[in-house]
């Protein structure tokens, strides 16, 4: 799209007038440099204009858009209201005045221009919509976004802009949908995978933010704001290590932008790399240095590192000093004291809530220390009073069960633990929990079943928080540099805390994701020697899985399988690779009956292809088909396997019945239909694959390749549309030179053929 923007959009509604007799050529110019966008260039021709004496309408009113079209809405609103003084109905001051005053949320201001507006162009109606919304009127703003819903389907720039009106009132489920359409046409626009990546993440569904954001950062990768959306997605997925080293790359970009190292300093928090926080919080307090509550943050930070405990709490108490009706200033202070001065930690807590009484988190750590003083029936209402508050906080109703079993009230005990279990059913301290109040009212065998299942999902230790500042600084460094720096911080912490194996696991899977296999191998035998949970052994066996490491995870994942039969699968592909099928098919017959679901059957046809027996895999599968099944990877081998032993029909089935809303399957089955010349139901697959993740590159080259002989100029099209999204893919390239000469000359486009190239590459390794 030309007009991507919200000042490009808006834009088409800029009237520009250069009509003044005495003031004619200036104006023409300024007006013509103004389309230009050469704001600059203007300026001194408006100059000129306004020094020729009482400045006319049509120069009131350029003036207004030349602003607008600069950035400056402030001087745009100065023009446009002594516009609408001379000429109170004039429709494109009017309706530039609402654009500025819905803009600063002035709803009924807004409606008030709005007045003097004739024209029901979608647009207009957009904006008042937008108006009415900022007015409290939100039904009648969706209902008159309703209205314009199908005009703007027909346009990609209405559509364009009907996302951003619905972003902007915060109707993101909305702004989603319109622009995900606008990218089916227009999949390469940075604009719209910016916009929609943005929407999304505040519709939190995170996952469409990342891919969105991820392509656009691609596309355009030395900008900040998408680089600032992409760390904010990655922070809300819980990846605060990637939030900081995206947020670090638009730091190095862009070093005076203020909101940077804030939202540095918060992903770093909330990834208790509190060292690193410190540092983040400094430097944006240099940058503003006004911001008081951002001294207060720092403070905090400062108190729960190593080396700035003491700076910490002297400057929360001069915060708290200065702020006294600040309760996050009181309760901030009294995560610092609790340990050394509990007291002092009680009267702080207590004046949060004075000045907050539904403040939940103050009144659940208050019952906590509460309790931990030996003062439990005095923690009870503290933690009653939070889960009041939100009925839903796991935290709360926890700690009042804990309480509860203290006091050897078990019945009440249970009750809640059981609500905790329900919204929180992992929590190890729940399970705990629950297992002693259930063991407490005497439903032994039920009790056990909790403590066992807290045995094997609690951690042998739980990692503490990295007190020392190392993130941020290697977040800096090139990736070589950066993968060494992380290698040394891992292996000194690993050293210092031999009781923790997640920090033995992280170290062991980075030095082999850094391909330093030798010394990863080291590693991983280091971490066999720990006191891991089971779910250790089974990540380690997975990982190493991946990286076809076989030998080494056939240990973890005989651990594994020992306390976790499910983990047969796993090792049964371990052994596959180093012993062959035959001893494969013995370790998955020894999962048990109960456990054969659709995954297990589909890896037993695998192997049982394998070993030469292609009839019996063939009844496996049919057996699979009819069971559910978790891994899509597995569900698409076996649809390849029938393909290859050309039962398509039944390839397709099981990719129908698998695929749900996984890409990866989806697309799979769209090139089976292709292989089985339904052309027509393939093309309208790849296009619902297309409209639904239009940003992905596959989907178009697959498409590309599947009209290549058909219709040769959209294939190009298609083709062009993958490479522009990135796609590394030999077959696009090669397509592309057929397409243009005949014949591919790269000696690789012997490997890179058509679609059923794509599905069993001629050179893969077996």
């Amino acid at each position: 799209m030309a007009e991507k923007s919200v000042a490009a959009v808006w834009c088409l509604l800029l009237v520009f007038t250069p009509r003044a007799a005495a003031q004619e050529s200036p104006l023409r110019r300024a007006a013509r440099l103004d389309e230009e966008r050469k704001c600059g260039e203007a300026e001194p021709f408006y100059r000129q204009a306004l020094a020729q004496g009482s400045p006319s309408p049509a120069l009131l009113n350029n003036l207004g858009n030349h602003y607008l079209l600069c950035g400056d809405q402030e001087k745009a609103r100065g023009y446009f209201e002594r516009l609408v003084k001379l000429n109170p109905q004039h429709a494109n001051a009017n309706l530039q005045l609402a654009r500025i005053a819905a803009d600063h949320h002035e709803g009924a201001r807004a409606l008030e221009y709005l007045a003097h507006v004739s024209d029901s162009q979608p647009s207009t109606r957009m904006l008042r919509a937008e108006a009415l919304h900022w007015a409290g009127k939100t039904t009648a703003a969706l209902a008159m976004l309703d209205g314009v819903r199908t005009e703007a389907e027909a346009d990609p720039r209405l559509e364009y802009l009907y996302g951003m009106t619905c972003a902007r009132i915060g109707a993101y489920d909305r702004a989603v949908g319109a622009f995900n359409a606008v990218l089916v046409q227009h999949p390469d626009d940075f604009d719209v995978l910016f916009n929609l990546g943005r929407a999304a993440a505040r519709a939190k569904l995170y996952d469409r933010a990342m891919h969105a954001l991820e392509v656009a950062v691609k596309l355009q990768p030395a900008n900040v704001d998408a680089l600032m959306e992409l760390a904010g997605a990655n922070a809300a997925l819980g990846d605060f290590a990637r939030a900081i080293y995206v947020l670090a790359q638009a730091k190095q970009l862009a070093p005076g932008r203020p909101e940077i190292p804030l939202a540095m300093a918060h992903a770093a928090q909330s990834g208790e790399y509190y060292g690193d926080a410190a540092v983040a919080y400094d430097e944006y307090l240099r940058l503003k240095p006004d911001d008081d509550s951002a001294r207060r943050d720092r403070a905090l930070v400062c108190g729960l590192t190593e080396t700035r405990q003491a700076e910490g709490l002297q400057e929360l108490s001069s915060y708290v000093h200065k702020h006294p009706a600040d309760p996050l200033g009181y309760y901030s202070l009294a995560q610092l004291t609790w340990r050394d001065h509990p007291e002092q930690a009680l009267d702080a807590l207590a004046a949060a809530l004075r000045l907050d009484p539904k403040f939940a988190a103050a009144h659940v750590d208050l019952g906590w220390l509460l309790n931990r003083l030996g003062r439990t029936e005095e923690a009870i209402p503290h933690f009653q009073r939070a889960v009041e508050i939100n009925p839903r906080d796991a935290r709360a109703l926890d700690q009042l069960g804990a309480a509860f079993v203290a006091l050897d009230r078990p019945s009440e005990a249970e009750k809640v633990l059981r609500r905790a279990a329900a919204i929180s059913p992992e929590d190890p301290e729940v399970l705990m929990h629950l297992g002693h109040a259930l063991m407490e009212a005497g439903h032994e065998e039920e009790a056990r079943l909790y403590l066992n299942k807290f045995q094997s999902t609690h951690p042998a230790r739980v990692r503490g928080p990295w007190r020392q500042a190392a993130m941020i600084e290697s977040a800096g460094l090139p990736a070589a540099e950066r993968g060494k720096r992380e290698i040394e911080r891992l292996r000194s912490e690993a050293a210092a805390h031999p009781d923790d194996p997640e920090l033995e696991l992280r170290l062991a899977s980075l030095l082999l994701a850094e391909g330093r296999v030798e010394e990863s191998e080291v590693e991983f035998r280091v971490l066999l020697t720990r006191n891991a949970p089971n779910r250790t052994w089974e990540q380690a066996g997975s990982f190493l899985l991946g990286f076809e490491r076989y030998a080494l995870a056939r240990v973890f994942l005989q651990r594994a399988a020992s306390a976790n039969p499910a983990a047969n699968l796993d090792l049964a592909t371990a052994i596959f690779f180093l012993d062959g099928p035959g001893k494969a098919l013995m370790v998955l017959d020894q999962l048990p009956g109960q456990q054969r679901s659709g995954d297990y059957l589909l890896l037993k046809a695998k192997i049982l292809d394998a070993a030469g027996q292609a009839a019996e895999s063939e009844k496996v599968l049919e057996q699979g088909m009819q069971l559910s099944f978790s891994h899509p990877q597995l569900a698409r081998e076996a649809a390849l396997l029938l393909v290859r032993h050309n039962r398509k029909e039944l390839a397709l089935d099981l990719l129908t019945s698998a695929a749900g809303n996984n890409p990866d399957l989806l697309l799979t089955r769209a090139m089976v239909l292709a292989l089985m010349d339904r052309s027509s139901l393939a093309e309208k697959a790849l296009k619902g694959i297309e409209s639904q993740w239009p940003e992905w590159d596959r989907p178009y080259v697959v498409h590309g390749l599947l009209i290549e002989n058909a219709r040769p100029h959209e294939a190009a099209q298609k083709l062009q549309t993958a490479i522009a999204l990135g796609s590394q893919d030999p077959a696009a390239r090669c397509a592309m030179s057929r397409l243009a000469s005949g014949a591919a000359t790269d000696p690789q486009c012997s490997c890179a053929g058509g679609l059923y190239e794509m599905l069993f590459p001629p050179c893969a390794r077996p």
